[in-house]
Parts: C-alpha cells; structure tokens; sequence
C-alpha cells in the first residue's frame, strides 16, 4: 500500500505535463515570433498589430480583431494554427512559416486545452 502512495506522488499530473510542455516548446516560440507585436509590451509601445494579444490566456482567448486567436481543444478550428500554417488569410509570423515541428506543438498545445502555468 505505501509503495502505491508513493507512486501517485511520483506521477507527475497531466497539468504539470501540459504547463511544462507550454513552458518549454510554446511560449519560447510565440516569445521568438510573436510577441513583438502581439502582447502587452508592444501595445503599450503602439506597436501592437491586429489588436492580438499572445502574451496570456485572456489574450489569445479573446483575441484580435479577427476574433479568438485559440480555440482551446480544437487546433483546427484555432486561426493561430491556420497563421502559423501559411494556410489562411493571415500568414504569421509574417517573415516565413515556422518549421512543421513547431507548428505541430503548437497544436497539441491547443489540442491539451491551450494550458499556461502563468494566466
């Protein structure tokens, strides 16, 4: 019986695996190509495009100017995968389509929820 108490403290949550999954292969991308003009920082240095906000979960949830950016569970009906995919109306980031790996993180990230560690 303890053996098995220890073992539910050693799994790590699925929580604690979808925050470390964002921390570690999301927001370093979206910090890469996305923020500069598309987080708090650049509104408040009036550079902000689209009224799109990736810098939060209330950000990519309310969106821009095109609606949300995310739709949490569902990367194909998400516009961010479609921008960061070349394959819609918007093309993000705007200087060339992100490396497949990084387009098919971004997608089980919604797919898991949209999960972030910090709002």
């Amino acid at each position: 019986m303890i053996g098995f108490a220890i073992a539910l403290f050693c799994v790590p949550s699925a929580a604690a695996d979808d925050n470390a999954f964002f921390e570690s292969r999301v927001r370093p991308v979206l910090g890469e190509h996305c923020l500069k003009c598309h987080s708090e920082e650049a509104r408040a240095k009036g550079k902000l495009r689209g009224g799109l906000m990736l810098d939060s979960r209330a950000g990519w949830a309310k969106g821009g100017d095109s609606g949300p950016a995310v739709v949490p569970g569902k990367p194909e009906s998400s516009p961010l995968i479609s921008s960061l995919s070349h394959a819609g109306e918007l093309k993000m980031p705007p200087a060339g389509r992100l490396p497949a790996n990084q387009i098919a993180d971004h997608r089980e990230w919604i797919r898991r929820g949209a999960p972030a560690p910090r709002g």
